[in-house]
């Protein structure tokens, strides 16, 4: 019995002696855990909740919370000063001028629903001539239907309708068609957007943005000097051909204020059909009314700047590099993004 009380009372402290001692850390082990305690230390004072307006034609992925607004209104001079033909070459023509106003509101309506209105007009300059009008108008509607983690991007689905509220047909004769400043058809385009904002491995964030839309639009009667083409006596019915676009924006903050942007820019068009009487041009030919299938490639650097998470600023060109059946063209554009919640709720 002596035995088994003795057994009790060193038996904890047999326990405790044969527990592993902590080992003990030398100075230079001390020493680089301090150091790298400081670099991260150093590293998150430099990080920053970055501001951006966005890149130059990429749109976003980012809901509108309900009873906010976004008023983005941009300003374009672009130049057409060539045209890619059937074989990809790049064909002189005369310069084609435009200042092109564009206004973009977005509100949100619900935690889960956003609406957009795209308002547009443009004066265009060609030879001796000019013309110009409101041009068409879209509304669209926007869906959240994934959130933003930490290793997964954002996305949202969106459907834009286009109202054919700019001129399209009986245009002047004499004017070169530059007072066409619509398409005239019904145009529903189905969006999907993705956004990713990443902070890994540097001190300067990174905001990535991809844009996928696909466009399908209604007939159009033509008549006349139209959109599409004709003369004079031009009658009948145009189908536009349906369209494709593919957009990657990429915004490296410099700063919290100060971020350079980049759009690659790619879209693409089905052939457009013609049905009724093409009219007869001056020469005793048929008149060519509609496009052949197209597509284009365009680049748009430019920089950014924000006076606070509110406000900013961002400018740039957008110029071609690649197409078929379209525009080889240069547009320096200007834009004003501003976040704001009005007194009025929606």
């Amino acid at each position: 019995m002596k035995h088994f009380w003795m057994s009790l009372v060193f038996l904890p402290l047999a326990l405790i002696a044969e527990e592993p001692q902590p080992k003990v850390k030398s100075a230079e082990e001390i020493h680089a855990e301090l150091k790298a305690d400081q670099e991260k230390f150093d590293r998150a004072l430099k990080l920053f909740n970055p501001w951006y307006t966005g890149p130059l034609v990429t749109p976003s992925a980012t809901m509108m919370p309900p009873g906010d607004v976004n008023f983005q209104p941009y300003l374009n001079v672009q130049t057409n000063y060539a045209q890619f033909n059937e074989d990809r070459h790049s064909v002189t023509t005369p310069n084609l001028v435009q200042l092109q106003s564009q206004n973009v509101l977005q509100t949100g309506l619900t935690d889960w629903m956003d609406a957009l209105l795209f308002l547009q007009g443009q004066e265009s300059w060609l030879l001796d001539k000019n013309g110009g009008g409101y041009g068409d108008t879209q509304f669209g509607l926007g869906w959240q239907i994934l959130a933003q983690g930490l290793y997964i991007p954002k996305i949202k689905v969106t459907i834009k309708e286009t109202f054919p509220t700019g001129r399209y047909k009986r245009l002047s004769p004499t004017g070169l068609g530059l007072d066409g400043v619509g398409a005239g058809t019904y145009a529903t385009q189905f969006c999907l957007a993705f956004g990713k904002l990443l902070f890994w491995a540097t001190e300067h964030p990174v905001n990535t943005r991809l844009f996928l839309g696909y466009t399908v639009g209604t007939t159009v009667h033509v008549a006349d000097t139209n959109f599409y083409g004709g003369v004079p006596g031009t009658l009948g019915k145009v189908r536009p051909g349906n369209q494709f676009a593919a957009d990657l924006g990429i915004e490296w903050s410099a700063s919290q204020a100060w971020v350079l942007a980049m759009d690659i820019v790619y879209s693409c068009a089905d052939r457009t059909t013609f049905y009724g009487n093409p009219g007869v041009t001056a020469a005793g030919l048929p008149a060519v009314v509609g496009f052949g299938s197209s597509d284009n490639l365009s680049l748009a650097p430019a920089f950014e700047y924000n006076w606070n998470s509110n406000i900013g600023i961002v400018c740039g060109v957008q110029f071609s590099v690649y197409g078929r059946n379209s525009a080889n063209f240069a547009t320096g554009q200007f834009s004003v993004c501003w976040n704001f919640e009005p007194t009025t709720k929606f």
